[in-house]
Order: C-alpha cells, then sequence, then structure tokens
C-alpha cells in the first residue's frame, strides 16, 4: 500500500514537470523563428515571425502588418492575440502546432490539420 501510495505521489508532482519541459521546448522551437502559411479562407500568404525576446510576434499578410503577443498553454496549444483587431486573433481559439524538423502543422481543438508551412530560423519577414 506504501508503494502504491508513493508512486501516485511521485506521478503527481512529475506530470506537471513534463508538461512544463513540453511547453518550454515547444517555445524554444518556435521563438526567432518565422512561418509562412496559405489562409483557406482568404488564399493569401501570411508571414508570421515569432520575436527572440518576450511573446510577441509580427505577421505580414499582402500590404498589412499587424503585429501581437503568443503564449503556449500547458496542454502545449499556441494561441495568437492581435493587438488592434481580437476578433482576427482572440489569444483563445489556440491551435497545437507539430513540429518535425523544418515543416510545422498546426492542427484544430478536433485534430483536423488547419495548416502546414516550413519553419525557418530567423526573421523572414518581407520589406513590404
Amino acid at each position: 500500500m506504501k508503494k502504491l501510495f508513493f508512486s501516485l505521489l511521485a506521478l503527481m508532482f512529475l506530470a506537471p514537470v513534463s508538461a512544463n519541459a513540453d511547453t518550454a521546448d515547444l517555445d524554444r522551437q518556435l521563438r526567432d523563428h518565422t512561418f509562412v502559411y496559405i489562409d483557406k479562407k482568404t488564399g493569401l500568404e501570411h508571414t508570421i515571425y515569432f520575436g527572440r525576446f518576450g511573446k510577441v510576434y509580427d505577421e505580414y499578410f499582402p500590404c498589412k502588418f499587424v503585429d501581437g503577443t503568443w503564449r503556449i498553454t500547458d496542454a502545449g496549444t499556441l494561441c495568437l492575440e492581435d493587438t488592434a483587431d481580437k476578433s482576427r486573433r482572440d489569444g483563445k481559439t489556440c491551435l497545437k502546432p507539430k513540429i518535425n524538423g523544418t515543416k510545422i502543422s498546426f492542427f484544430d481543438s478536433a485534430g483536423n490539420l488547419a495548416y502546414q508551412s516550413k519553419l525557418t530560423k530567423g526573421n523572414g519577414m518581407p520589406l513590404g
């Protein structure tokens, strides 16, 4: 009985550490990287750069630059919040990223593929 108790106790303490390690690893993989994707609704190409410092992102889509903040949840989902237009990115609609080398895929809460892109190191934002 003591073994079972200590096993359960250890599991309770290790589970959050594992989740935090996963989110920290994902944070490192996204920080100072750029990805480009095609918005399925508009057909427009979007470029998003996750900044090196802090939790900010810059986004470009034809003739428009926007910015906002990003965060990784304990569940390992990525949430973006647009600084000016919360109806576009509200910080509550999150996608689960899966990174495989230089390829990044984003899945919605139902597990459906939302976007797929190439992930590149550094700031790949267009100049305008």
